[in-house]
């Protein structure tokens, strides 16, 4: 029986896209071999320079250009300092979902503080940035819905929309002209506000006059965006100056502010709503009162320390010239995420394999979160990168692609 169960989960696995199988389908089968020694294991929490074991057993010290914590707040002094309080008043865990004993003064004043910075009226908050969008879309969608989903979107957006039953058209990737041709009335968009594979961002503003056009109900999953993007962080929507008009944002606390959670931000009756059909929320227990004080507190340093902010892009916008000029393609990101081109899955291998070994620690996008021809370093800059740690990075980067064929 397990057996047959297995195989019904790689066969279902197949359908997922039709130009490749599903990564874990190929692994399990045939596992390359560069993959053996890149599964490390942090020792440490994420800094600049990170001490990893490998599986081979082997510690070493790794320049950090893998983590989305893109400002580095998870070793900020008062963070660690107002979860160390938290936790000597609350515990270790909340014990209950947060309809029933789970929702402290800690939450509510998250929830309150989130609502302001996103300009609602309520908000909502997740244990987890994945489960957050299967609750929303999840509890907001029911069959005979329909769903206009960027190509390109979180899975979690698609796993929702599945898991709701209503009608889902993926449209190309930001592709607007198309979108406007298909979407119907009364249905729903939902977007990637930066997407993670490439760094690119989607066009909100575009975006909100489609909704407008079609009385249509637009969701913005601005994890890699809040408290990166837009005016002292404020998000995709707020950059584009039409924050206002999305009606639903949804974010992270596990990206830019180095800790753990999700949420939903809009109108009050949508949040309570979504308080009781939201499953992913009412079936869980609630963020830890610890994370709620440490993501507030981190939420209050972006807003007293701009520096912050100001680092992450002097960071990214260096790197990004270094890497362009050295003649990366790097797709034109205009965000944290730096995609680093390289083409076929066996070359990125090589690739990844040789900065592991001259010490880089760097993610790979392949299949089937991108095509077969356009597998990608995915390097995420911090805002407490030097430009020397950058800089060097950028040198062991040509000197790796020229010896892997990646550039001439």
């Amino acid at each position: 029986m397990s057996r047959s169960l297995f195989e019904r989960c790689y066969q279902a696995g197949e359908g997922i896209t039709g130009k490749t199988e599903l990564l874990a389908r190929e692994l399990a089968v045939n596992p390359p071999e560069y993959y053996g020694g890149l599964h490390m294991t942090l020792l440490e929490g994420v800094k600049p320079i990170t001490r990893v074991r490998t599986p081979s057993g082997d510690v070493r010290d790794m320049l950090m250009l893998g983590s989305n914590s893109f400002l580095n707040l998870n070793f900020h002094p008062r963070v660690i300092e107002a979860e160390r309080r938290a936790a000597e008043k609350y515990g270790s865990g909340a014990g209950s979902p947060p309809l029933y004993a789970g929702t402290t003064d800690l939450h509510a004043e998250l929830e309150e503080t989130l609502a302001r910075f996103c300009g609602t009226e309520s908000a909502l908050i997740f244990p987890a940035g994945y489960s957050g969008n299967l609750g929303v879309l999840s509890g907001l969608l029911r069959p005979g819905d329909t769903v206009f989903c960027d190509s390109m979107n979180h899975a979690s957006l698609f796993d929702g929309i599945r898991l709701s039953g209503a009608e889902l058209i993926p449209y190309p990737h930001l592709n607007m002209k198309y979108l406007r041709r298909v979407v119907k009335p009364r249905s729903m968009i939902v977007s990637d506000g930066v997407f993670s594979m490439e760094g690119s961002l989607a066009p909100v503003d575009e975006l909100v006059r489609i909704k407008q056009e079609n009385d249509a109900f637009l969701m913005i999953d601005d994890a890699h965006g809040f408290w990166v993007m837009g005016e002292n962080g404020r998000g995709t929507a707020d950059l584009f100056g039409v924050r206002d008009s999305v009606d639903l944002h949804y974010g992270t606390f596990s990206k830019a502010l180095g800790s753990v959670g999700g949420f939903a931000a809009g109108r009050k009756n949508v949040i309570d709503y979504l308080r009781y059909y939201a499953r992913s929320t009412f079936f869980s227990s609630a963020l830890p009162a610890t994370t709620a004080a440490a993501v507030l507190e981190s939420i209050r340093i972006v807003r007293e320390e701009p520096e912050h902010l100001r680092n992450l892009k002097r960071n990214r916008d260096f790197f990004q010239a270094e890497l362009e000029n050295r003649g990366f393609n790097t797709l034109g990101s205009r965000s944290a995420i730096l995609p680093v081109l390289v083409g076929s899955e066996e070359k990125l291998g090589r690739f990844q394999r040789m900065l592991f070994e001259e010490g880089i620690f760097s993610n790979i996008g392949t299949t089937p979160a991108v095509a077969a021809s356009k597998c990608r370093l995915r390097l995420n800059v911090m805002a407490t990168h030097s430009p020397d740690q950058l800089g060097r990075a950028a040198e062991i980067l040509e000197r790796c692609a020229k010896q892997c064929g990646v550039l001439p």
